[in-house]
């Protein structure tokens, strides 16, 4: 598998910095470009082997040095993988806008490129020191998002009413965390600092709804251990995201479960059963068990973790990807879910939008509640613009 993911980094990061030095050659004069060719390439295939190397590195060796160096190499991939868009934008209008002068002017246009073979011409200035801008203004505001934006830690509130909800667990509250990615970029300061706000919501119940891991399974004890000392009165409750799967499934719910925590996979668990009669609280596996094929878990099946209730017990299920709404709703009255991490990198707008459906926040179908969790920690490059690491305090109620 840490084969698998360097040739992936690879290949995503050679392709990423070829694109680059073919547009920074570009902006060069022609005489200039066949002077500087060997070494703008030369930079860029030395980069692309960097985040590779660097994450071959980190999984045989993580020590604080190593998880430096593969920050900054993530923040770099990501900062001119960010800024190849508009880069991208601006070389298309200024040749379409070179394109309209050379048809109303041919002989003009032809001269200045004659007389251009030796120096920059004006449009390839300008595509120059925009190109930088946009590049120096996306590795500040990735490094903003670093070393501020993924520690900005927020709790949000949200109230739920459920019908059938019992009246003697009025504002019962359940904590959620999700994505939390322990490994590279999550480690003790970062589990310390969102388990305090977890602390201070006084939840009744903390549940952490996938993505517990990177890829190491064997740093999840440092996740088990922060959720059973939040001191809620019902425990902890987790399930597995497609990380975890990767990490190897069996073995992360393995080591939670030995630590006392429930871990839900496609099962229910019956809460509170003498107030009112409680309610159930289902987790169903991810949807990568579908596809990847972990031993032992097949992807989530809603039907295996309902089986056995009765049909007027309120149902709250644990679901890792917002998108399994639409196989939940209107059978449960509310879906917890992560997965998308508010879209991470939100440069004024959300990216995620266009892509995805439930991206952050709250959102109703068919009488069914969903809530997604903006997470935790961090994918790709350990930042967070817009979109700040999130503990969600769920007050549930009667309808």
């Amino acid at each position: 598998m840490v084969v698998v993911r360097v040739l992936v980094f690879l290949v995503i990061s050679g392709l990423v910095h070829f694109l680059v030095a073919r547009w920074l050659l570009s902006t060069f004069s022609p005489a200039m470009r066949a002077k500087r060719r060997r070494l703008v390439m030369g930079v860029a295939a030395t980069l692309s082997v960097l985040l590779a190397a660097m994450r071959l590195l980190a999984a045989a060796h993580e020590t604080v040095a190593t998880r430096s160096l593969l920050a900054g190499a993530m923040l770099e991939l990501g900062a001119v993988t960010i800024a190849l868009v508009p880069i991208g934008i601006l070389v298309a209008l200024g040749r379409g806008v070179e394109r309209v002068r050379r048809q109303r002017d041919e002989t003009k246009i032809e001269h200045e490129h004659e007389a251009g073979s030796e120096l920059v011409t004006r449009r390839q200035a300008i595509e120059r020191v925009a190109g930088v801008t946009v590049l120096g203004t996306t590795s500040i505001a990735l490094g903003w998002g670093m070393v501020r934006g993924r520690h900005a830690f927020a709790v949000e509130e949200v109230v739920v009413r459920v019908k059938g909800w019992p009246r003697a667990l009025d504002g019962y509250t359940i904590a959620q965390v999700s994505d939390v990615h322990v490994g590279a970029f999550v480690g003790d300061r970062e589990l310390d600092e969102g388990f305090d706000m977890v602390k201070k919501v006084r939840p009744d119940l903390v549940v952490a709804t996938g993505d517990l891991v990177d890829f190491d399974s064997s740093v999840v004890g440092a996740l088990g251990r922060r959720l059973l000392a939040t001191g809620a009165r019902d425990g902890a409750c987790a399930i597995l995201g497609n990380h975890d799967h990767y990490a190897g499934a069996a073995e992360v719910a393995e080591r939670l479960r030995a630590m006392g925590i429930r871990v839900l996979s496609n099962e229910s668990v019956r809460l509170r059963a003498g107030d009112g009669g409680g309610f159930a609280l289902l987790g169903v596996d991810d949807l990568h068990g579908r596809t990847g094929r972990s031993p032992g878990f097949r992807g989530p099946d809603l039907y295996a973790a309902m089986r056995g209730l009765d049909e007027d017990v309120p149902r709250i299920l644990l679901a890792h990807q917002p998108r399994y709404l639409a196989e939940s709703a209107g059978r449960v009255a509310l879906q917890l879910s992560g997965h998308t991490h508010g879209g991470q990198i939100n440069p004024g707008f959300r990216p995620a939008d266009l892509v995805m459906q439930y991206v952050a926040g709250r959102y109703e179908r068919n009488g069914t509640t969903l809530w997604v969790n903006r997470g935790f920690g961090v994918a790709g490059p350990p930042s967070r613009i817009g979109a700040p690491p999130e503990v969600t305090k769920i007050v549930l109620v009667s309808a």
